[in-house]
């Protein structure tokens, strides 16, 4: 084996393991315009906050402006700024997890009262969040291995696809092949990534809620 070839091997798998720990990162890349952040708290505190007799639905879009999110409600924002103004929660760090964490999370959002039990955690089979968290992985390093062995582990292969005789139905036979094996892979990381999330704002909320009451 060529000495090319085994420090193609060895990036590639730095690479896979790179985004694998630091995905969080790489997902917390985007802007943060502090100054908008902080017209939109202040105006909400002032109009709308202690408003009861504002319409419910100026109430949740005012909700929504806080936030930057249209996933949220007036309700579910309020709980969880009484219980930051508690210092049981941090406000931005609970609704990055929410935010990050939705798709895996029901929310009760008829109810007129909001509190912990609107919230519930929703795995794949009800499976416990750990082994879901396991298999996601498991499919993103399965996966991602799956795309790179054909480049990294046949010469025929990789002489073949350069070689000018190469037909170009091949050619677009590989490259949907990997488009959809990595996009499998990185599906898979993001699935878990977001799982973490779903149980980490669940189980802030749910000490909080232990402590709020002790």
């Amino acid at each position: 084996m060529e000495i090319t070839h085994i420090i193609a091997i060895i990036g590639s798998i730095v690479g896979v393991l790179g985004v694998f720990f630091k995905r969080e990162e790489i997902l917390s890349l985007r802007g943060k315009d502090f100054t908008a952040r902080l017209d939109s708290t202040v105006r909400f505190f002032k109009d709308f906050y202690t408003n009861a007799d504002e319409k419910k639905l100026v109430l949740d879009r005012a909700a929504q402006e806080l936030v930057r999110q249209d996933f949220v409600n007036f309700r579910f924002v309020q709980y969880l700024i009484k219980l930051d103004e508690q210092y049981l929660i941090n406000f931005d760090e609970i609704l990055n997890h929410y935010r990050r964490g939705r798709e895996f999370i029901e929310y009760d959002s008829l109810n007129k009262e909001t509190d912990v039990n609107n919230f519930a955690l929703n795995t794949p089979k009800n499976r416990a969040v750990k082994t879901q968290v396991r298999l996601y992985n498991v499919f993103y390093f399965v996966f991602a291995f799956i795309g790179l062995a054909p480049f990294l582990f046949s010469s025929w292969f990789n002489n073949f696809l350069s070689s000018k005789g190469a037909p170009f139905i091949f050619i677009i036979f590989t490259i949907f092949f990997v488009i959809v094996v990595f996009g499998v892979a990185v599906g898979s990381l993001l699935q878990a990534n977001s799982l973490q999330h779903a149980d980490d704002f669940i189980s802030k909320l749910q000490e909080a809620e232990r402590n709020r009451n002790a």
